[in-house]
């Protein structure tokens, strides 16, 4: 019975973030997102955010989630060395150095040190516990300064600074990758409070 609504719960959930990234890539193809005034985007993010933060920590999606191996949790943070993407289009001039500066080269810092966690193993010591939560909290403050700091360029004025983050491919970045991100965060930390953490 619980093997079954297991594999209910992981369907619904591929299913649901597939037609999440196919809503995320009308709206960057759509140019809506672009032509919207400030702060509704953003405001679009942090209710994303919200939600997926509130939708993995509840039912049988939080069992399912907390059943994967933590450095799984973590190594999906590889996927953060988009900040290389950042750095080059900024110094393209197709992206806001306020942004991609920080943003991408805190995301490289944290894709980097998050395959050092990986490979160094699970937190089952005091001492690798400690790593993990500091990683997990530098990395969520990572995530808080790349959101702030696009948030800063859209409203000074500078619409066209983060133009590409609200177009197709990249608009997966603030709508799709950003909140389960932070959600993933969230997941990481309530683990780690855990005595047993694999």
């Amino acid at each position: 019975m619980q093997t079954a609504t297991t594999s209910r719960t992981a369907t619904a959930a591929v299913t649901g973030g597939i037609a999440w990234i196919a809503v995320a890539l009308t709206l960057g193809v759509s140019g809506v997102l672009v032509t919207a005034r400030p702060p509704a985007p953003q405001i679009l993010i942090l209710s994303l955010t919200a939600a997926a933060i509130w939708i993995t920590s509840r039912g049988a999606l939080r069992t399912l989630v907390d059943a994967i191996p933590i450095r799984a949790l973590v190594a999906v943070h590889a996927v953060r060395f988009i900040g290389f993407v950042f750095l080059a289009m900024s110094a393209q001039g197709a992206l806001s150095p306020v942004f991609a500066t920080p943003a991408g080269w805190g995301d490289i810092a944290v894709a980097t040190s998050a395959l050092g966690l990986v490979a160094m193993g699970t937190p089952a010591t005091r001492l690798r516990r400690g790593l993990y939560l500091s990683w997990n909290a530098f990395a969520t403050l990572d995530l808080v300064v790349a959101v702030g700091s696009a948030t800063l360029v859209a409203l000074s004025g500078d619409v066209l600074g983060v133009a590409p983050l609200l177009r197709a491919p990249l608009v997966l970045v603030p709508t799709f990758l950003v909140p389960l991100l932070f959600a993933s965060h969230v997941i990481i930390f309530r683990r780690l409070r855990q005595s047993n953490v694999t």
